[in-house]
C-alpha cells in the first residue's frame, strides 16, 4: 500500500516519482525528537525507513540558558529526500520491489553535511 497522498509529500528523483513523509517523536529527557522519515515509489514497492535523525525544538529551548546553533534544530528538505533516496538505492534498497520495509540508519553529521 502506498503512502496517503494527502500526508506525504510527492517528489521525483532520476524521473522516477516518490512520496515521502517526515515525522517527530515525543522529545526524550534531553529535549531530542527523533525523526521518522518514510519513503516509497508513488506507484507502490517497497518502504523506505530512516532511524537515526535527531532535531530539537527551537521553542521549547528558548527558555533554556545554553548556546544553541543551527545545527541543534536540522530540518530534513527536499535536497536531502533525493540525498537519502539515492544512498538508500546505492545500499541495496530497491523501490520498485515490494517486501518489509528497508532501513536505512543515517546520523545527523551524515545527512546535514551535504
Amino acid at each position: 500500500m502506498a503512502l496517503n497522498k494527502k500526508s506525504s509529500r510527492r517528489i521525483v528523483v532520476d524521473e522516477e516519482t516518490f512520496r515521502y513523509k517526515v515525522s517527530a517523536t515525543r522529545p526524550d529527557e534531553d529535549g531530542k525528537f527523533q525523526l521518522n522519515v518514510t519513503i516509497q515509489r508513488d506507484a507502490g514497492g517497497s518502504r523506505l525507513e530512516v532511524r537515526g535523525l535527531f532535531t530539537r525544538n527551537f521553542w521549547l529551548d528558548i527558555s533554556e540558558p545554553g548556546v544553541k546553533t543551527s545545527k541543534d534544530y536540522p530540518v530534513i528538505t527536499p535536497r536531502h529526500i533525493r540525498t537519502i533516496i539515492k544512498q538508500a538505492q546505492q545500499q541495496g534498497w530497491q523501490p520498485e520491489e515490494t517486501g518489509p520495509a528497508f532501513v536505512l540508519e543515517l546520523e545527523n553529521q551524515t545527512l546535514f553535511s551535504t
